[in-house]
């Protein structure tokens, strides 16, 4: 650990003075949450109530070097109000501790150097007092978390093979915002939760939410892949496709996160910008068809085939599958890659162990905007998820709206 601690720093060089001894370090980014910090604190200060572990709260304020001058005051004073105001939320097994990324380059700015800042003083924090595999937590600022969150956290690490976790989550719809805006957060989440469920249908071991406030990871773990990416949106996705592949990540479905489910601007793509486009449009959000799993999960049934399959015969396997699966295999560097790992691979135990870096989370989502560009419409998402529903029962469904369909959704990811 000592040589990729060293290694990991050498490259990405922290400046800490002191450090707080804990068990747990959530990290927050912050930008402009007057509202909702005040409300995550009272949170997670009495959810800490609930635990006996001691947990360091740290707050990554943030903005970069073109944000105008509004911005910057605001982020002061925000900063300033929560050191003076902190003590209001400590308690001896509750601390919190305020970083400042400020000035940061617009080309790195954004939420994804922020979780960076935040968890790479984790990391280091942790190593130094001797706990590499204490918990690093990513949280976002506009969240809630249920009285049992570290209590939950704790328990899923207290099997030692673990390296990392997501945490089942809830976005409220309970009209605070508008019913427009509730109709709208049901649609993109039953998507979310859709799309993990159809990967799981077809048998996809690496079928995970990546929501970047719902993930936890061991801090020698996160020295060990590298770190989270400097992106503006998308560096849970990426980040989380280094850990889940090990084997050793679970989920956690004993407790709660309540993302935010309001609309917004601040990221290309994610929660907000969804929320934002479905409430100017008259349409249901549009997701991924089912029939592309299915033509999917043609080709993972014979997979295996791969190991001994020769160059010449590569023709003659692909006609073992749809022509919408069979157009991505042999449109796209899949047969090469392959190729490549079957070379490296000395039994088939090794290469089925190891398929799954080839055909990653990845190289699905390309495929499925591959055959949606090609072949396939998208679908409504009711109408998806319904299908998938009733293939996954083996019965007909009665539900006929989305929040019902969502809350079935909802049932079977806490079911585990």
């Amino acid at each position: 650990m000592d040589k990729v601690f060293r290694k990991y720093f050498e490259k990405h060089p922290i400046a800490i003075n002191t450090t707080i001894s804990s068990d747990i370090k959530v990290v927050v980014p912050v930008y402009l949450e007057e509202e909702d910090l005040p409300i995550l604190l009272n949170s997670l200060s009495t959810a800490s109530k609930q635990s006996k572990a001691v947990v360091e709260l740290v707050l990554v304020f943030n903005y970069s070097d073109d944000a105008s001058q509004d911005v910057i005051d605001r982020q002061h004073q925000l900063l300033h109000r929560v050191q003076s105001e902190q003590s209001q939320w400590e308690n001896d097994r509750f601390k919190i501790t305020c970083l400042k990324a400020f000035g940061v380059a617009k080309k790195h700015a954004g939420v994804g150097n922020a979780r960076k800042v935040g968890m790479d003083y984790a990391a280091f924090s942790f190593v130094k007092g001797n706990k590499p595999r204490g918990i690093i937590v990513s949280l976002d600022a506009d969240c809630r978390v249920q009285e049992n969150y570290f209590e939950a956290i704790i328990d899923a690490y207290s099997n030692s093979t673990i390296n990392g976790c997501n945490i089942y989550f809830e976005h409220p719809m309970d009209g605070s915002i508008s019913e427009e805006n509730d109709a709208a957060i049901a649609e993109y989440e039953l998507h979310l939760r859709y799309y993990v469920q159809a990967l799981r249908y077809i048998g996809f071991p690496l079928a995970f939410h990546t929501v970047g406030s719902c993930f936890t990871v061991t801090a020698d773990t996160y020295l060990k892949v590298g770190g989270m990416p400097r992106k503006q949106a998308g560096e849970d996705f990426y980040f989380l496709q280094k850990i889940i592949p090990s084997g050793k990540f679970i989920e956690i479905s004993n407790t709660v996160v309540y993302p935010s489910s309001r609309p917004s601007d601040r990221v290309p793509f994610g929660t907000g910008p969804s929320i934002n486009t479905l409430l100017g449009s008259d349409q249901e959000y549009q997701t991924y068809n089912l029939q592309a799993f299915l033509d999917l999960n043609e080709f993972l049934d014979i997979k295996d085939e791969l190991y001994t399959l020769k160059p010449i015969n590569i023709e003659e396997f692909t006609h073992k599958v749809g022509g919408r699966i069979r157009s991505y295999l042999l449109n796209s560097d899949f047969f090469k890659a392959i190729e490549s790992l079957v070379d490296n691979c000395s039994t088939i135990e090794v290469f089925q162990k190891r398929f799954y870096e080839v055909f990653s989370a990845f190289r699905v989502v390309k495929y499925l905007n591959y055959t949606h560009e090609h072949f396939l419409d998208k679908m409504p998402v009711f109408d998806a998820a319904l299908n998938l529903e009733e293939l996954m029962t083996g019965e007909e469904s009665d539900v006929f709206d989305t929040p019902e369909l969502l809350d079935l959704y909802r049932h079977r990811e806490k079911q585990g």
